[in-house]
């Protein structure tokens, strides 16, 4: 019995370092104004070269070599990631201008006519043409004042209406959208939750689980709002792989713990400070899915994110405490499991940190 169980925990544990949390892989801004509508679509570098250079000599990743030499095509693509329409039918575009960002990303932006009429129609036909339905396009819609709204589109749902002058129903929609990202985000964040996780299994007491929660939570809140509001930021490219190094900080912590089996009381201030650096990274995540220009669309979407993040988390948090205090009551956990799988999230905490930075 011991030793399946020691094969479930151990599984469970590792099996996220084969894939950390990715940045949203299509990420569309289209600005509403008098003059015209401008799209801003950013899409990852492995996601760009299978949608613009279909049939072409390339790898699997869009490099700055293949780019140039494939520049015309890849301004076609362009043209023709999005079909907008408003009620006299098709608009076609009428500038399109496509560049590499620093991380070899597609950047792509296209303008099209004002068009007639009170709504405009956005339809992703790109998504139906990748091989992985599961991949998303935030769609972010503002205007000169206000935010328009958001949706998370998918192959099977790939289109959103945009009306021009209704910012009150917009971003009541959009906080819906915001809160499904954050939950999202936290479910299919397994460098967070795997740091969490690592903060949580050396507890004995639940006192202490639910101290370093809380303050996990609190510290992660402060940083995600200070980024969120442009106040205090920092590159993905430095916290991504400080965020790993954390993970592998509180693996080894744990190793040195178990030696004297103490409880982590003061862990909290670890936590805490880690925890900010856990902040940014999530406003990176909001940031890249599209952030509403200034008033109430930036304070709702940053508060609708941050709580879907703490529901997720708490979901989480419901789960796992259960099954960790019931596996306190067998001797073989402390001594052996809380070991290996510590070095578990040092492993994966290694794994992600080389992926971040040397073969980044």
């Amino acid at each position: 019995m011991f030793v399946r169980l020691f094969f479930f925990v151990a599984l469970i544990l590792l099996a996220p370092a084969t894939q950390a949390h990715e940045p949203f892989e299509i990420t569309t801004n289209v600005r509403i104004l008098e003059n015209g509508t401008t799209l801003n679509v950013l899409i990852t570098d492995s996601t760009a070269a299978q949608l613009c250079l279909v049939g072409s000599n390339v790898t699997n990743k869009l490099h700055r070599e293949q780019f140039t030499a494939n520049h015309l095509q890849v301004e076609r693509c362009a043209a023709q990631l999005y079909e907008v329409r408003d009620e006299k039918g098709l608009l076609k575009p009428r500038a399109v201008q496509v560049h590499l960002t620093e991380e070899d990303d597609l950047d792509a932006t296209i303008t099209y006519p004002p068009g007639t009429g009170d709504v405009l129609q956005f339809t992703a036909v790109h998504l139906t043409r990748l091989a992985e339905p599961t991949y998303g396009a935030t769609f972010t819609a503002t205007s000169e004042k206000h935010f328009l709204g958001q949706k998370l589109l998918r192959a099977d749902d790939n289109t959103m209406l945009v009306k021009r002058h209704s910012a009150a129903v917009a971003t009541y929609s959009g906080f819906v959208d915001f809160l499904r990202l954050g939950i999202a985000h936290i479910l299919t964040g397994y460098d967070h939750l795997l740091f969490l996780a690592g903060l949580l299994i050396v507890c004995r007491r639940l006192h202490t689980a639910l101290l370093i929660i809380t303050t996990f939570t609190l510290a992660h809140s402060i940083t995600l709002a200070l980024a969120g509001l442009g106040l205090l930021t920092l590159p993905s490219r430095i916290v991504e792989p400080v965020i790993a190094a954390t993970i592998i900080f509180v693996g080894i912590e744990n190793l040195l713990r178990a030696r004297h089996g103490r409880e982590p009381s003061g862990r909290w201030m670890l936590t805490f400070v880690f925890g900010l650096l856990h902040g940014f990274g999530f406003a990176s995540a909001l940031q890249e899915a599209g952030m509403p220009q200034g008033g109430w669309g930036i304070v709702a979407s940053l508060f609708s994110f941050n709580l879907g993040i703490e529901l997720g988390q708490l979901v989480v948090a419901a789960c796992f405490l259960p099954l960790l205090f019931w596996l306190r009551h067998f001797p073989v956990f402390a001594r052996c499991i809380v070991p290996i799988a510590s070095f578990g999230v040092s492993f994966a905490g290694i794994y992600w940190f080389l992926q971040r930075t040397v073969f980044s």
